[in-house]
């Protein structure tokens, strides 16, 4: 019995490893939490509940209506940042995983090039509640080199 256990671990850290490699933000979770969301890839609300853990103060997204589609994402401060299209979150986990990625840097790098172009004709107080917090960092900080 020891030597099918044994095996099995085996098994289970090679399987692990094909979907860290896919997806190379689950190196940043645990076995048994990358376990919880791969058991639990189709139901991106539950998934939800690790965002933290895969993406630096993103704790949840939005979803429209009942539909599997995600339009948002929230920080843990509950700041909300639109999407620029709908996101699918149906199919394999690490893969519409990578489309929310990618849909988050689409929305951050669109609010960047809005924000910039605004920042000169708005008042300053104005233009700081009109972005979110990662685009206003970016924007400050590129000024700074």
């Amino acid at each position: 019995m020891q030597e099918r256990l044994t095996l099995c671990e085996k098994s289970l850290a090679e399987y692990l490893e094909t979907k860290r490699l896919a997806f190379p933000r689950f190196y940043f979770v645990s076995s048994t939490d990358l376990l919880d969301i791969l058991s639990n890839g189709n139901n991106p609300r539950v998934i939800a509940t690790h965002l933290a853990k895969l993406f630096d103060n993103t704790t949840d997204l939005k979803f429209k209506g009942e539909e599997k589609i995600a339009v948002g994402m929230f920080s843990s401060e509950r700041e909300y940042v639109d999407f620029e299209d709908e996101c699918d979150c149906d199919g394999q986990v690490e893969v519409w995983l990578n489309r929310v990625m990618n849909s988050m840097r689409a929305a951050i790098r669109h609010y960047l090039s809005e924000a910039v172009v605004t920042y000169e004709e708005k008042a300053r107080e104005k233009w700081l509640f009109d972005y979110a917090a990662q685009v206003e960092l970016k924007i400050f900080c590129r000024g700074r080199n």
